[in-house]
């Protein structure tokens, strides 16, 4: 059972109690109310009746005084019995209903010897009846005995039997007026207030850590729906600061593995430098010999040429290999955001042209600058730019714009589509975005997009580090990266980079970092 309902029986029962109580003590004070009247008239009547009789007791005419009690109770008469005692207690003169209920003798004694009136009324056995005595006294004041006169008080329970269905309605209406009085308070104060109450419990359970009660009260419910809401804050707190950890552990854990596949990769770089970079030299000497001494037009020319082609990709790879795990000094200044847009834009404008893909950069006049190494900075962009051209088909758009104070959780571009992030966005911080409307990555690829060797490139022709590189450049720098993409959607890429404060614009800063120095066009991610 419900502790509304509970409660509201129990408060039925209190106030059915007390109009019980009620009603039975209304009910008594009418019945005590109807005998005094009755008292009242009857001792009215019997000093009536005591002014007719008492100069006949007097003067001791005895059949005189018979006569007048016989007429005296004759029909129709309010009284039932009149009698006459002598100062013996004796009855002397008797007239009406002998069936009347006799009168105590205490009382006749403590009327005729205390000279007061004594009225009674006796209701058992039933019919009910009021007597009265008063004492009879002589011309010279002694007592020469009392009248009593018996009178039927049946019209006292008549009445009260009258009353009382009137007064059972009159309290049955109060009762369903107290009920409906009850029942909206308890479930308007009560009721709703504990479901709100149970309702977020069970939502919080679930999970729903916003979950909040809203109620105005400043009761003892109002103080239970403020102490669930705190509850909630602290859990919802305690999530975050438990995810945060875990992110942290999960960041370290990354940079630890690529702490390790750039040793890897460095000593592997040396070794494949030296072993491969004599041989490409001498291949690259002497086909430059082999294409001198042939015509232009000889068709070993064109393969002399074709083969100094792959040399020299197979040179770029080789210095690509050692810029990303040699380690590199960086020098963050403040930045303004628009001339990096403008020279990427410079250098990838005619590749957008020879797609037929367009190639949009926005930036506000009023952004505040960036701290950022101006060549590390570009070869990012280059590389996001770059990757977003490969991905868009003719006709498509590629976007890169920029956005102050978008500090914490980046917002979605598209709804539904997964997201791989890295870093911590700092604060303050510019946000600087890439969007563009091209096949998007598989969910699957989406979250190798940061390894070193992946590419997401149907096509050969790169290496895979470009990607890795710009993780590399945006933690050096204290920024943060993110990527929302879906097969088919496009992908859109943030980057939330320190903004410069007012101490930043002194002379750059240097610190030996992990990271390329190379601003040249990437060819792969």
């Amino acid at each position: 059972m419900r502790i509304a309902t509970k409660l509201t029986i129990l408060l039925l029962l209190a106030v059915s109690v007390v109009l019980a109580g009620f009603g039975y003590l209304r009910m008594r004070q009418e019945r005590e109310r109807l005998v005094e009247e009755v008292q009242q008239e009857a001792a009215v009547l019997t000093n009536a009746v005591r002014l007719v009789v008492e100069h006949a007791v007097r003067d001791k005419r005895p059949e005189e005084v018979r006569e007048l009690l016989t007429e005296i109770v004759r029909h129709p008469s309010p009284l039932d019995r009149v009698q006459i005692y002598n100062d013996r207690f004796e009855v002397t003169a008797s007239a009406g209903a002998a069936a009347a209920p006799e009168i105590p003798r205490a009382d006749v004694e403590r009327t005729i010897s205390q000279r007061a009136a004594t009225i009674r009324y006796v209701d058992s056995p039933p019919p009910p009846v009021v007597y009265v005595l008063v004492p009879m006294t002589s011309p010279g004041g002694g007592i020469i005995g009392a009248l009593a006169v018996t009178r039927a008080a049946t019209r006292v329970e008549r009445q009260v039997s009258e009353i009382a269905p009137e007064l059972v309605v009159r309290l049955g209406l109060l009762s369903l007026t107290i009920f409906l009085v009850i029942w909206f308070t308890v479930r308007v104060s009560i009721r709703r207030p504990l479901h709100a109450l149970v309702r977020a419990a069970l939502a919080l359970g679930r999970g729903q850590l916003t979950q909040r009660i809203t109620l105005r009260r400043r009761d003892e419910i109002g103080q239970l729906a403020s102490a669930f809401n705190r509850m909630a804050a602290e859990i919802q707190a305690a999530r975050e600061r438990t995810r945060t950890e875990a992110e942290g552990r999960l960041d370290a854990e990354r940079q630890l593995q690529q702490a390790q596949k750039l040793a890897a990769l460095g000593r592997l770089a040396s070794e494949v430098a030296h072993e491969i970079g004599t041989p490409l030299s001498i291949i690259s000497g002497r086909t430059e010999v082999i294409q001198k001494k042939l015509p232009p037009d000889h068709p070993l020319a064109r393969d002399a040429t074709t083969v100094l082609r792959q040399v020299e990709r197979i040179s770029g790879i080789l210095r690509q290999l050692l810029d990303y795990a040699r380690p590199r000094r960086l020098t963050r200044n403040p930045l303004p955001v628009e001339p990096v847009f403008t020279r990427v834009v410079e250098l990838l404008d005619p590749i957008a042209a020879r797609r037929q893909v367009r190639l949009v950069a926005q930036a506000p006049g009023a952004l505040p600058p960036i701290l950022a190494d101006a060549d590390q900075l570009q070869q990012v962009l280059l590389n996001l730019v770059t990757n977003a051209l490969d991905a868009t088909p003719g006709g498509g758009l590629v976007r890169l714009t920029a956005a102050a104070d978008e500090s914490g959780p980046m917002p979605a571009a598209g709804k539904g589509r997964p997201r791989i992030s890295r870093g911590r966005a700092p604060e303050p911080s510019v946000t600087l975005r890439v969007d563009d409307t091209g096949c998007g990555i598989p969910p699957e690829r989406l979250e190798k997009i940061f390894e070193p060797f992946f590419s997401t490139k149907e096509r050969a022709g790169g290496t895979g580090l470009g990607m890795a590189i710009v993780e590399d450049i945006v933690r050096a720098h204290g920024a943060a990266i993110e990527i929302e993409s879906a097969e088919g959607r496009g992908t859109t890429v943030w980057l939330q980079w320190p903004a410069a404060s007012a101490g930043a614009h002194a002379a750059g800063r240097e610190d030996a970092e992990g990271v390329p120095a190379t601003s040249a066009p990437p060819r792969d991610a």
